[in-house]
């Protein structure tokens, strides 16, 4: 009897939990709700003098206050979780997946097939920094539709640490096509 009822009341729980319902609530972390919000960064006004990311790359240098339009593409992961920070491509100059016929790729955003230099030559990183010049701690993803092969127009200044293999944009500006 003593074992039985020790089984029982081991048991007992855990069939409580297993037909509970399996939504958790929603829980906000303290992280979560302190998250910047980045809707200062919108452009109500779409800019007339962009120009394409494969021109960027060419012509401007660390320093340089710039305007480009591109595309939310160039790799499998283009946005940096829980960091104001992604990857564009010009779409005019690289072949994302889902234009390929029969290719079943799971990130149609991606240009896994291009070569190497072209991909390179026509990729930027944009980021948004805070008062202290670090990338915001808050993601991208979301903020006003923004999402794989959104096309954006972006307003910046090139990062003093870019260079001919890696061209960052720190943004001012970003409006949405």
């Amino acid at each position: 009897m003593k074992l039985t009822t020790l089984l029982l009341t081991a048991i007992i729980p855990f069939a409580i939990l297993s037909c509970s319902s399996k939504e958790t609530p929603e829980v906000k972390t303290e992280e979560t709700s302190n998250a910047p919000s980045l809707e200062y960064i919108l452009l109500k006004e779409k800019p007339t003098d962009a120009i394409p990311i494969s021109d960027l790359r060419t012509k401007h240098k660390a320093g340089d206050t710039v305007t480009f339009k591109g595309q939310i593409i160039g790799a499998k992961k283009v946005f940096i979780d829980e960091l104001a920070s992604m990857t564009m491509g010009d779409p005019k100059k690289m072949t994302t997946c889902n234009l390929r016929p029969g290719d079943g790729c799971q990130t149609p955003w991606d240009v896994c097939c291009d070569e190497p230099q072209v991909i390179n030559d026509n990729i930027v990183n944009v980021q948004i920094l805070d008062e202290t010049g670090a990338p915001i701690k808050a993601g991208i993803k979301g903020l006003s539709g923004i999402k794989e092969m959104s096309d954006l127009i972006i307003t910046g200044v090139v990062d003093k640490s870019s260079n001919e293999k890696n061209m960052i944009v720190n943004a001012t500006g970003i409006f949405v096509n």
